[in-house]
């Protein structure tokens, strides 16, 4: 198994690590917004199941569809999470909550866009040796 991953091409390691940051988005995801009524639990499953299928294919040895499933389940997962924060949103945005965004708000966001810029990379470099 070890053999299988020594030999790849860069997009392979950028996959990877987009499956991961997915994973570390979906639990700080969860444990910033579990307890409020901002938790999209689709969103969530999203995630994890986007990173779930990617690993799988790659372990399959079908590591070229694992970008896309990234890609989508990323995507998807932030129009969820936009979905279910979008009062939160206007209501600061309109005045009607001068206290702003808090810091879990921005590192939330940071995370997605990280894990949204990844899966996007990677569908876009190669994930096998020719």
């Amino acid at each position: 198994m070890k053999n299988r991953f020594l030999n790849k091409a860069p997009g392979f390691r950028v996959l990877l690590c987009a499956i991961a940051a997915s994973l570390v988005t979906a639990v700080a995801y969860a444990i910033i917004y579990s307890s409020t009524r901002f938790m999209s639990w689709a969103a969530f499953g999203i995630l994890i199941g986007g990173a779930a299928l990617a690993l799988a294919l790659v372990l399959c040895g079908l590591e070229r569809f694992a970008p896309s499933v990234m890609l989508v389940a990323s995507l998807i997962a932030l129009m969820f999470h936009i979905y279910y924060i979008y009062f939160f949103i206007s209501s600061v945005a309109t005045g009607i909550q001068f206290s702003g965004f808090p810091l879990d708000f921005y590192v939330n966001f940071v995370l997605y866009g990280i894990t949204l810029v990844l899966s996007i990379v990677c569908v876009f470099m190669p994930v096998e040796e020719k």
